[in-house]
């Protein structure tokens, strides 16, 4: 891929806005009811997608697959057969059944690391995770974990600067 395809965006917004508005089985808003759900996969997404120092065919295909991450876990809409089976296979390895489940991280690839830094940094930086002192400290612990990963495999890049600072500043 040479250049984010406009077109090719504006669909997959479109996905991840319908899925999660419209075919939400769990929630179809965040920050207590205030601010739509699709709002969290459009900014990991964009957050992705704006790191120039992310290698950029990593952050063409990880940008897809962060606007449809929560789609097979928080909707009832699967993904569609258009979108790319390399982003399809992101999805279905970050869709986890459980937390125990999403918390073995071992063995992963690093793109699948960085893009769920991703995810676990935005619901720390909008602070919607449910108020359960294990969980938030499993939560941090793992985020902690994957950042350690991130860093030793992409070095300084702006997702690693962003998720020192949300961690630094989350007294969980």
């Amino acid at each position: 891929m040479e250049k984010i395809e406009p077109k090719n965006l504006k669909q997959l917004l479109d996905l991840a806005y319908s899925a999660h508005q419209e075919h939400n089985t769990r929630n179809d808003f965040r920050q207590n009811g205030k601010v739509p759900f699709a709002v969290h996969p459009i900014w990991c997404a964009m957050t992705l997608l704006n790191d120039q120092r992310i290698p950029f065919a990593e952050r063409a295909i990880g940008y897809q697959a962060l606007l449809l991450h929560d789609v097979l876990e928080d909707t009832n809409l699967g993904i569609p057969d258009y979108v790319d089976t390399q982003v399809i296979d992101l999805v279905k390895e970050m869709t986890h059944d459980s937390w125990e489940d999403e918390q073995k991280i071992e063995g992963k690839s690093h793109l699948v690391k960085l893009l769920k830094l991703c995810d676990k940094i935005a619901s720390m930086y909008d602070e919607t995770l449910r108020d359960d002192a294990v969980y938030r400290k499993e939560w941090k612990a793992l985020t902690e974990k994957l950042l350690h990963d991130v860093e030793n495999h992409y070095g300084s890049i702006r997702l690693v600067t962003l998720a020192k600072a949300v961690l630094n500043d989350t007294a969980w």
